[in-house]
Parts: structure tokens; sequence; C-alpha cells
């Protein structure tokens, strides 16, 4: 009977602990540049950035709702104000509605400059149906480059995984050379 109860205890205080993320290092090139933890659940790879072939894209998804995730370097702009008006034009020809939902604030992010916007519109999922999505977006400026974290989810999404995104956001570390 104790050895059960003890068993039990244990199971109880392992679900109570919170959950564990991995860290992981982005890479130009040979490069470090910035970390950022990827909180436990949340899938992820690394691919080539479609837009850019000399860098790479950490994306993925979260295991609630539709949420979509990503990190990666901007490539024009040396500074968070440059790379945001190339992020806008970007944004604009990939979601037509898009609109920000409010003004952006330059701030830090663990020492870093930042700027921050969210914004929301609509897009074509794979099955054709269009969806409404918020996304949150950090730019901020690491070792002479600019690095770009973005979250993109529905409603649920955003409810479901909120401290998740929190946590991932304020992870971004530049790596010490």
């Amino acid at each position: 009977m104790k050895t059960k109860f003890l068993f039990i205890l244990v199971i109880c205080l392992l679900a109570a602990l919170p959950a564990m993320s991995q860290t992981v290092t982005y890479f130009h090139g040979e490069t470090p540049v910035f970390s950022v933890k990827m909180p436990n659940g949340w899938e992820f790879e690394t691919k080539p950035n479609p837009r850019d072939a000399m860098t790479k894209r950490i994306s993925g998804m979260a295991p609630n709702g539709y949420v979509w995730f990503g990190v990666w370097i901007v490539k024009n702009g040396k500074t968070v104000d440059q790379a945001y008006k190339y992020v806008q034009g970007v944004a604009k020809t990939l979601i037509l509605d898009a609109k920000e939902t409010k003004t952006p604030v330059t701030g830090e992010v663990n020492g870093m400059k930042a700027k921050f916007s969210e914004h929301q519109g609509t897009m074509k999922m794979k099955d054709g149906k269009s969806q409404l999505f918020n996304a949150k977006v950090t730019l901020f400026e690491t070792g002479g480059r600019v690095g770009i974290a973005a979250v993109v989810a529905d409603a649920d999404g955003m409810k479901a995984e909120s401290a998740n995104i929190e946590t991932f956001f304020k992870s971004i570390r530049a790596v010490k050379q």
C-alpha cells in the first residue's frame, strides 16, 4: 500500500513540474548568432530560408490550436527599423489584408535593441479555406544582423499557447563570441 501511495505521489509531483524546453542556437553559416528556447511539445526543424539561400529558418508548430512559429535572420536591414520596413513590404505581398493591431514598440529583449509588433489578417490554408490569424513579431539586433521571431496563430492557438509564446519571445539571447 505504501509503495502504491509513493508511486502515485511521485507521478503527481512530476505532473506539476513545468514543461521542459530545449534551447536551440541559430547559426548564420558557421557562426552562432542567437539562441531561443523551444517549449516542450513544440516541433521544429531547420530549413533553408526561401527568400535568402544563405540563411536558414528554424520553424515549426505548437501542439495546441494552429500555431506556427519561426526564427531567422532578416536579409535586408542592419537595424530593426530598416528590417521592419523590409518585413512590412514582404508581409503585404503574402497576406493582402494584414494590418497592425497595435502600434509597434521599440525596446529591448535580453540587452538587444528590439521592435515588437502585432498583426491580424487572413490566409488560405492547405484545404483552400480562409483562416483569420493573429501574429506577434519581434525584430532584434544581434551581431551586426537583425533577427526575427514570429508566431502566427488562430484564436484558439493564441489562447492555448499564450504562456509558451511569451516564454519563447523572452528567451531570445545573443550568442557571445
